[in-house]
């Protein structure tokens, strides 16, 4: 009889250790997954906010607050963002303020928002990134040129 219950309380015993396991890995799964969704918001939004500055260069109110959008993108993206991500961020910040409307270079934005992308999809999805890399994809952004 006592042999019966020892036998009885391990195998409640094993199931319950595996029941927190079980509800241990979902917990971490989820909060990984809440932590790349967010990041995912935050790089989106770094994208809108260049956009936003890009469209905004004739009017003084809307590149205002395209500046305004950019920096708390960029408040965000300090909390989040990989190294990698944020080196080609500082590149783009560094390349925005070095230039005047007359030298800007379109390309060489482009270039840089393409490295950002291309951080930001190995940061999200290193697999698919891997493939686009190999593929030699460039991406195309919005950016009407400077009067």
């Amino acid at each position: 009889m006592l042999e019966e219950w020892i036998v009885v309380i391990a195998g409640v015993v094993v199931i319950v250790i595996a029941l927190c396991v079980t509800y241990l890995l979902s917990a971490q799964r989820e909060r990984r997954a809440m932590r790349e969704r967010y990041k995912l918001a935050v790089y989106a939004d770094l994208l809108n906010a260049v956009t936003a500055l890009n469209i905004a260069t004739g009017d003084a109110y809307r590149l205002g607050q395209a500046k305004m959008a950019l920096a708390r993108t960029l408040n965000r993206l300090n909390l989040v963002a990989s190294p990698d991500v944020l080196k080609h961020v500082n590149e783009l910040l560094d390349f925005m303020n070095e230039c005047t409307d007359g030298d800007y270079d379109q390309l060489k934005e482009l270039n840089i928002l393409n490295q950002i992308v291309r951080a930001v999809r190995r940061d999200l999805d290193p697999a698919d990134a891997k493939v686009l890399e190999e593929s030699g994809f460039r991406f195309k952004f919005y950016s009407p040129p400077r009067v």
